[in-house]
């Protein structure tokens, strides 16, 4: 009797060897790609970390504000990749094709929007982060001024990050991750070698610090989305790129039935980007060491979280292809198998991270108390790491069936009403220093994996959305 229910165990949270590779295939391009897409963010910030704390602080600011935009980009793709892989799924290519036209209309507005806000409200930002009860040994005035020249390059690298995703986004919903993969390690060689002449002035090039490592993030987009352009408009298997611009504009009642499905999904990564922009202000009242400290521990950390969201993405994709092919029972029980492999996932991450905990942060040319401090926190968010990655998972598996309320519930309202509203008490009521505080934020995650577990046993996430 206990070895029947054993064995039922297993068939219900383990796949076999197809199940396996199959997300194999189609997730670990996708991991692959976006590991090395902020491994280049991890050499960036070695090289200025080999500057000044002022000028680490200034790009981490930065930084902040560009992640707000790379999201809405990502937020606004979203929506209409969750009908595209659904229409992938029902074979519905000229639905296909209004996505891809919805896609460049977001995109243009979200570029213009943001070139704007950016031009406008630069000392806002900066200030946003500097306090004056908390000053500290960092000179405000030389974060502003490196941060601001940082900014001012980085602006040209808008459109071709927007256009590149796009593309990347169009063959990741066909199946095809291996592309996009081969750019992004292609764009990280160029950025490390361009990085490496710009920043620290070498081959006789100019020593240009901040507006050096700009540059070569710049050109790495630019060359990253030539390729996956060319790719897309040459290939025969994906013709549909270019059939796509027969008409620029999607039909109206497309338009409608997208944006009005998934407009919320934009909504939502802003409002999450913004949730965790205001946690980071949160901490930056405990100095401007703190800034430092934060951003070298969260551009490693990052390096591992974008496993458990790339984890996401592909599983996403594998179950909206079943959602749209009207294959739910087999999506039903896919998912817990995904949940399970996620557990896997994260506690691997975890230990990973532990282990390498003091490494990354003893390669910058910082005080040995920032460096102390990158290391503990590396280490807390360790501890959490599998909770991140199993919520995540939670997250796409209801994402895949375009249950987006459910999902702006469960992301940005959580972290705006929750995580930024407790961590903003902590740091107004209390003395406790920045590990404590850090720790609260964090473990905070452990909420969404008993909701997120409970709405996908419920399977009210199971529809399809392709016609």
């Amino acid at each position: 009797m206990f070895l029947e229910r054993g064995n039922k165990m297993i068939k219900k949270f383990f796949g076999n060897k197809k199940f396996y590779k199959t997300l194999i295939t189609v997730t670990f391009p996708i991991i692959l790609s976006q590991v090395i897409a902020q491994f280049v963010n991890l050499l960036d910030n070695l090289m200025v970390g080999q500057l000044s704390t002022a000028e680490l602080d200034g790009v981490s600011i930065a930084n902040q504000f560009f992640f707000i935009f790379n999201l809405a980009i990502f937020g606004a793709l979203a929506g209409p990749t969750i009908f595209a892989t659904q229409h992938h799924g029902a074979n519905n290519l000229e639905g296909v094709k209004e996505c891809i036209r919805y896609k460049w209309m977001i995109g243009i507005g979200i570029v213009i929007v943001g070139t704007i806000i950016f031009f406008t409200c630069d000392d806002l930002i900066f200030n946003f982060y500097i306090h004056e009860e908390e000053l500290g040994s960092v000179n405000p005035l030389d974060v502003i001024y490196s941060g601001k020249q940082y900014m001012r390059v980085m602006l040209l690298g808008l459109f071709p990050f927007m256009v590149g995703e796009i593309y990347s986004s169009n063959l990741r919903e066909a199946k095809q991750t291996f592309v996009p993969m081969l750019a992004n390690i292609i764009a990280v060689v160029v950025n490390l070698v361009l990085n490496y002449i710009f920043i620290l002035g070498k081959f006789g090039a100019p020593a240009l610090g901040v507006v050096g490592a700009a540059i070569g993030t710049v050109v790495s987009r630019v060359i990253c989305c030539l390729i996956v352009v060319i790719y897309s408009m040459v290939s025969k298997k994906y013709q549909f790129n270019k059939e796509a611009f027969k008409k620029f504009f999607p039909s109206r009642k497309s338009f409608v039935e997208i944006f009005k499905k998934t407009y919320i999904l934009l909504v939502n990564e802003f409002l999450w980007s913004l949730g965790l922009m205001l946690i980071n202000n949160c901490f930056s009242h405990r100095g401007l060491e703190v800034v430092a400290a934060v951003n070298i521990s969260s551009t490693f950390v990052n390096l591992f979280a974008l496993i458990g969201t790339s984890y996401g993405i592909g599983l996403s994709v594998i179950l909206g292809q079943q959602l749209g092919a009207k294959n739910f029972k087999a999506a039903k029980e896919d998912s817990y198998k995904y949940l399970a492999f996620s557990i896997i996932l994260g506690f691997g991450i975890a230990l990973i991270m532990y282990a390498l905990r003091k490494t990354v942060p003893m390669l910058y040319d910082m005080s040995m108390d920032i460096i102390l401090m990158s290391e503990s926190l590396i280490a807390i968010t360790a501890l959490l790491i599998p909770v991140r990655v199993y919520s995540t998972a939670c997250y796409f598996i209801i994402r895949s069936g375009g249950k987006l309320f459910i999902t702006f519930l469960f992301d940005s309202v959580f972290t705006l009403c929750i995580r930024v509203l407790i961590t903003y008490i902590v740091v107004k009521t209390t003395n406790w220093s920045i590990y404590y505080v850090y720790f609260v934020s964090e473990v905070l995650e452990v909420i969404k994996i008993v909701i997120g577990t409970i709405l996908v046993k419920k399977g009210i996430w199971i529809q399809s959305i392709s016609k």
